[in-house]
């Protein structure tokens, strides 16, 4: 799968493929992919970092911000946990900040739109398991795809029978 991957997945699973809402990319880089691991995180930012650092390795994190409205919910602290973790990308439905620190990052950081203010660090707590969206649920048996055309998220299993999956990405 080379160019125009996101289309070409829409292509092959039709209704089945989730169209994730648009978001502006923060990196240089345009395409990634990897299992799902949609985060919820509540209040603040603390346990999100934990999130990124324990559960994240070989996975495309979605963060589900929305509900913050105008405040960030991602920065620089969460883009260090999320290359520590070994996340393949990070996609945020929310604001982030620092954007800064964003640009040379060695991982796809994807969000709405950035913001200076960030939310306080000394609480919160965040939860892995399902994220309902724009595009419908989508949960850690996804698989996520995303290039310069946008995100795309398609259950492992169908995705499997078209395109197989190795530990380190999709054959091709």
């Amino acid at each position: 799968m080379a160019a125009y991957k996101c289309m070409k997945v829409c292509e092959s699973f039709g209704p089945s493929a989730r169209v994730l809402p648009t978001t502006a990319n923060f990196t240089q880089i345009a395409e990634f992919e990897g299992d799902a691991l949609p985060v919820v995180p509540q209040i603040g930012r603390l346990k999100l970092n934990e999130v990124l650092r324990t559960r994240g390795k070989d996975h495309v994190v979605i963060v589900n911000a929305s509900h913050f409205g105008n405040s960030a919910v991602f920065g620089k602290d969460e883009l260090v946990s999320a290359i520590q973790g070994g996340c393949r990308a990070v996609v945020i439905l929310g604001q982030v900040g620092q954007v800064d620190a964003m640009k040379a990052a060695r991982i796809p950081i994807l969000a709405f739109g950035c913001t200076p203010r960030l939310l306080r660090k000394d609480e919160g707590i965040a939860y892995a398991g399902l994220l309902d969206c724009e595009a419908g649920l989508i949960t850690s048996s996804h698989y996520i795809v995303g290039d310069a055309d946008g995100v795309v998220a398609v259950e492992k299993e169908q995705f499997q029978a078209k395109f197989p999956v190795k530990t380190g990405g999709v054959t091709p």
